[in-house]
Order: C-alpha cells, then sequence, then structure tokens
C-alpha cells in the first residue's frame, strides 16, 4: 500500500529524510503483514504470528519518525507527543509477539495448544 501511494503520489514523499524513512518502515510493516497472512515457505519456517509481531514493531517505528520532519509549532509537538508515545506501544507489543508469542499481551500465548 505504501509503495502504491509513493508510486501515485511521485517521487515528493522521499524529499526528506525522514518521509523517506516512513515509507520504508510503513511499507516493510505492510510486506511482513502480507507475508504472515497466507500460508507460504516463510511461515513454514516462523509462525505466522511472529512475523506479524515483526510488522507491528515495525509500523511502531514508522509512527514517531514521520513526524519529526512536520516543522515546529505548537500542533506538531502534540502529534510528536502523541506518536512518541503509540509508536513504541506498538512496538513493544509486537517485540512481545514475535518473542513471547503474545504471553504478556494476550490471555494465552498465540502458540499455546488447542487442546
Amino acid at each position: 500500500m505504501a509503495v502504491g501511494g509513493s508510486v501515485l503520489i511521485g517521487t515528493a514523499l522521499l524529499r526528506t529524510p525522514t518521509t523517506a524513512v516512513q515509507v520504508v518502515l510503513i511499507g516493510a510493516a505492510g510486506a511482513l503483514d502480507a507475508v504472515a497472512a497466507f500460508g507460504n515457505p516463510m511461515t513454514a519456517r516462523i509462525d505466522w504470528f511472529r512475523l506479524g509481531g515483526l510488522a507491528n514493531v515495525t509500523l511502531g517505528l514508522a509512527l514517531p519518525v514521520g513526524v519529526l520532519g512536520w516543522g515546529n509549532g505548537a500542533g506538531g509537538t502534540a502529534i510528536l507527543a502523541v506518536t512518541a508515545l503509540g509508536g513504541p506501544s506498538l512496538a513493544a507489543m509486537g517485540v512481545d509477539v514475535a518473542l513471547y508469542a503474545g504471553a504478556h499481551v494476550y490471555e494465552r500465548p498465540l502458540d499455546a495448544s488447542t487442546e
């Protein structure tokens, strides 16, 4: 989705380094989610939820990065503060899912037996 949007909008998205980094991180998160969504050789080796957790980490890192290039002002500072809290929170949940199968986020770990 991020790649498609970049193609439609053009290279204007990539003029500032922070926007370019954000587009790459969002694109990586989308790619990881797409790979995790379907059975394929990658999900045969790595659990789908671990790939999804990595996607959440990537997306969580992308949130505050994109706001850095917005300039000064009270609105920019408020948005930076909100994304500085929300992004790492999403990334922390992604780390838990990727490393511990969501044992700290969910009632039951995602790799627990369904029996």
